[in-house]
């Protein structure tokens, strides 16, 4: 077992006493300071069809969780719609601001405005947003728009993204939801896969089904390779899997390609939980505490200028469980530390 500086277990005793929460400086400006979010996307962030999509619910599932969220994005500022479920009455007012397009791809093509292009045309990410939520390639998939070299679409724009955001911050980028192209709304946009490259042979139904869920099966399958081979440059790139979600198109798709509510819910609980567990709200596994953790927890008590808490840092610090930060919490989490092994 490694022990503790001298002047680290110092500090921990000299603060057994430490201030609460609202009156230590650096943990009571993050305490205020609301999680920024910018969801990021096509019409299944935009809300085609169904306003707020799963934004509104995710809004309202992290209020919930005890953080202030500012949702960011190029649109749907200036004002805070109402929620009501027609079924259960519950209401709930939420922040629509986002950056998700209705008809848009990975990138431009012919027919196509792509999300990149936007994002750089609009430079909604000079905002400055503490977690980005990306989900693209529906378009591309409906189109069969080259779909095998849709992994360097990907890379230019998670590229761009992680070129305009903090490396503090963090990028969760998705795979995307099964799709049903035989259901009337939505019959007509999958004519790509209704006859051969040559116009020649025309599909039946059952064929375009089959080779619509083999498009959506290979393109999230370059996805997660994608994500996966630039999270070795990138420690705040994540993975989604919102297709683990939707697992009853009948009943969770509106037309067979946008979720409707019952789908959105099903997202936001997907988001809430992998939100929340980035940020650090939940319980602290056993042996998790390393010295520096005890060492920003003593200067952030101590006010010394350049600790600063990043999100969850509060919520991950606070072992009584009390809503403050003090001296008894670092008296715990040293004893914590020196009751397992210390990295």
């Amino acid at each position: 077992m490694k022990k503790l500086s001298a002047i680290t277990a110092s500090a921990a005793i000299a603060l057994s006493a430490a201030a609460p929460l609202s009156a230590v400086p650096c943990a009571a400006e993050y305490q205020k300071k609301p999680v920024r979010i910018m969801c990021i996307g096509d019409s299944i962030t935009d809300g085609y069809g169904t306003a707020g999509s799963y934004r509104k619910f995710l809004y309202n599932g992290l209020t919930a969780n005890g953080y202030t969220v500012d949702m960011l994005g190029s649109k749907g500022g200036g004002w805070e719609p109402v929620f009501t479920d027609p079924d259960t009455g519950e209401s709930f007012s939420y922040d629509d601001e986002n950056t998700g397009y209705s008809g848009y791809s990975i990138m431009d093509y012919t027919g196509r405005n792509g999300i990149y292009e936007t994002l750089v045309s609009t430079g909604c990410l000079s905002q400055s947003p503490d977690i980005v939520i990306l989900q693209i390639g529906t378009n591309d998939i409906i189109d069969c728009h080259e779909i095998e070299a849709s992994g360097e679409r990907l890379s230019v724009l998670i590229s761009y993204i992680l070129s305009n955001i903090s490396p503090d911050s963090a990028l969760f980028v998705t795979t995307v939801p099964n799709l049903e192209p035989n259901r009337q709304d939505v019959y007509d946009w999958f004519m790509n896969y209704r006859h051969s490259p040559d116009w020649q042979v025309s599909y039946n139904d059952e064929t375009v089904a089959k080779n619509v869920q083999a498009s959506v099966d290979r393109y999230n399958a370059i996805l997660r390779e994608t994500v996966s081979d630039m999270q070795s440059g990138h420690n705040n790139l994540f993975l989604g899997d919102i297709n683990s979600v939707i697992t009853d198109t009948s009943s969770q798709l509106k037309d067979g390609v946008h979720p409707n509510d019952n789908g959105f819910r099903l997202m936001e609980k997907y988001w809430t939980d992998m939100l929340t567990d980035y940020l650090g709200a939940g319980s602290v596994p056993e042996n998790k505490w390393r010295v520096s953790d005890l060492v920003k927890l003593s200067g952030c008590l101590l006010n010394k200028p350049d600790i600063k808490l990043i999100a969850g840092d509060i919520a991950r610090y606070d072992l009584d469980g009390d809503s403050s930060l003090s001296g008894f919490d670092l008296t715990l989490m040293r004893s914590e530390i020196l009751d397992g092994s210390v990295e």
